[in-house]
């Protein structure tokens, strides 16, 4: 049989597909807490709310 024609040494192959363990580590930054939002507070209170008794 025929040796394929652009066949890659085991070894070869190898080294070049393994990655060095502190490059797998992802480094994320930290979480951004979104600033307070300071529009109407009150948007939904339309008046349509009540406590228990109705009011």
């Amino acid at each position: 049989m025929v040796d394929p024609r652009y066949a890659i040494p085991l070894e070869e192959f190898v080294a070049g597909a393994q990655v060095a363990r502190d490059e797998q580590i992802e480094v994320q930054a930290e979480p951004a807490v979104p600033a307070p939002a300071y529009g109407d507070g009150l948007r939904y209170a339309d008046g349509m709310s009540g406590d228990a008794d109705g009011d």
